[in-house]
């Protein structure tokens, strides 16, 4: 009787785990069929408002509003730091230069920390 027990015991345990098993096999082939079939993000290019250099900007330029311009634009890759508001750089200087015709984001743009502390050094 106990071989018997036992023989139930990890036939179940077995039978259990071979369910499972096939059970999360069909499942993740089905989530990873659904995923590979579904538009990829940022796939497609989307119109947001950025704010562009109108002429060239040399490094350590103050930005003012003559040098930059606010408009919607068609694109597929954007820095996370680009800038949609001019006024949130005007008087901030450039770190490198800037081309005309190119988004501005704010690795472009010297720290405000670091320009505060030059500004300090030559009061």
């Amino acid at each position: 009787m106990g071989r018997k027990h036992l023989f139930a015991i990890f036939g179940s345990i077995f039978g259990f785990l071979l369910v499972t098993g096939i059970g999360y096999f069909i499942g993740y082939a089905y989530t990873w069929d659904q995923f590979r079939q579904r538009p990829k993000i940022g796939a497609e290019p989307l119109k947001m408002k950025l704010v562009f250099a109108v002429s060239d900007i040399a490094p350590g330029q103050q930005i003012d509003f003559n040098s930059v311009e606010e408009r919607h634009d068609l694109r597929s890759n954007v820095a996370l730091d680009a800038f949609s508001f001019s006024s949130d750089m005007l008087g901030r200087r450039a770190k490198w230069p800037i081309a005309k015709g190119s988004y501005i984001s704010r690795h472009d743009l010297i720290p405000q920390a670091v320009e505060n502390k030059g500004l300090k050094k030559n009061d």
